[in-house]
């Protein structure tokens, strides 16, 4: 499982996860984090993540960092168009820090595993490739709302910005 000098892998995932087993954090997330964190200890799931430079770590970050840029802009423009008064106050930042962080976390522990899949499935379809691996992402977004209905809209947003990048991001990688 864990070859030659591992020990810095192995001691960090280790003490994620005994503060993630002490934490407040709801036993569903506590569970996927858990599964996804004890995933990097096989160099199978450490080489699909890594390969293409870190490609599907970077479109998880940049769908994450999208959206949240996003939904502040809508949330300035629509104060602006109601013509209400522009408070950028520490509240603000702490609620656009509290959306990075929930996008962050949906992205690596719910995007990456669902883009992985959506990869596998959809390159045995040459021809419908592209439209499969679109419809297995948003069906995924789609399929939060049976785990976590609140968060389902920003899920579904997340997961077309996800593909979207990921698309891009494959097509660029490849055309090198």
């Amino acid at each position: 499982m864990i070859k030659g000098n591992s020990y810095i892998l192995v001691f960090s995932v280790l003490i994620f996860l005994i503060i993630l087993l002490v934490s407040t954090t709801p036993i569903i997330i506590k569970t996927l984090l858990i599964m996804v964190t004890i995933g990097f200890l096989f160099p199978i799931i450490r080489k699909i993540l890594f390969k293409d430079e870190f490609r599907k770590i970077k479109v998880a970050f940049y769908s994450s960092l999208t959206f949240t840029i996003g939904l502040f802009l809508i949330s300035f423009l629509s104060s602006i168009i109601e013509e209400q008064t522009i408070n950028l106050n520490g509240e603000s930042f702490i609620f656009i820090i509290i959306v990075m962080i929930y996008s962050l976390i949906g992205n690596f522990v719910y995007g990456l595993p669902v883009s992985q899949i959506a990869e596998f499935i959809s390159m045995k379809f040459i021809n419908i490739r592209f439209w499969l691996s679109g419809l297995i992402h948003i069906g995924f977004g789609f399929g939060t709302y049976f785990i976590a209905p609140d968060f389902s809209i920003p899920a579904i947003i997340c997961s077309i910005i996800f593909f979207s990048l990921d698309e891009i991001t494959k097509k660029y990688s490849t055309s090198y």
